[in-house]
């Protein structure tokens, strides 16, 4: 008897498993195929990814060696510019080397207008738009708007920030323009006492504490 609910039972699972590929299988065929599809594209456009990156790659180690050149610094503006305008990652380290080019050249104000635009897009790496905001804030920090650039140093200054000690050093580099030497002198006693940050700023720190000394 157990045999027969057995087969019953079975012959009912069948029925149910061919009605539903009646009604479901072209859909599981056509998912297979995008899946096929879309696993051979992918391995298609990996490849020319690949080499597309090689190429950019090569271009912006091109660049580079163009940059070392100070007879061809025009021409790797130009190709800086031109790999920038990619938006992928070669194009980032690009922009950042075309401002430091114009930095170099005392075309001040062409370098941070790239470093705001990294700061600003979307889409960048934090670390990115941070470094970015830095070096255009180091650049404007003796003539710049001081409340402009303290309001965009203040994020990056917040504890557990990778970027606090710098941050910190600007702060109070502003301080000193504003004239306010008590803010000055407590930013870089803070710098001074801490131990994460980097000796170089601690230095700087400690040396700025005496100097301020009344």
């Amino acid at each position: 008897m157990a045999d027969i609910f057995q087969e019953v039972d079975d012959d009912l699972k069948k029925d149910k498993a061919t009605a539903w590929w009646k009604r479901y299988g072209r859909y599981v065929i056509a998912v297979a195929v995008l899946l096929v599809a879309g696993t051979a594209g992918y391995q298609a456009w990996t490849a020319y990814d690949l080499n597309q990156r090689s190429e950019r790659s090569d271009a912006y180690a091109e660049a580079l060696a163009l940059a070392a050149e100070p007879s061809s610094e025009a021409e790797a503006l130009s190709n800086l510019s031109e790999i920038a305008s990619n938006g992928d990652t070669y194009g980032m380290l690009a922009s950042f080397e075309e401002a430091r080019l114009l930095a170099d050249a005392d075309r001040t104000d062409e370098a941070v207008a790239i470093w705001d635009r990294i700061a600003a897009e979307q889409g960048n790496d934090q670390a990115f738009g941070s470094v970015a905001t830095l070096l255009a804030v180091m650049h404007q920090v003796d003539d710049g708007d001081v409340a402009s650039l303290k309001a965009r140093l203040e994020p990056l200054a917040v504890p557990g920030s990778a970027f606090r000690p710098t941050a910190t050093e600007l702060l109070a580099t502003l301080a000193l323009r504003e004239n306010d030497k008590q803010t000055a002198r407590d930013l870089f006693t803070e710098l001074a006492d801490d131990l994460t940050a980097p000796a170089g700023i601690r230095a700087r720190a400690t040396q700025m504490i005496e100097a301020l000394k009344d």
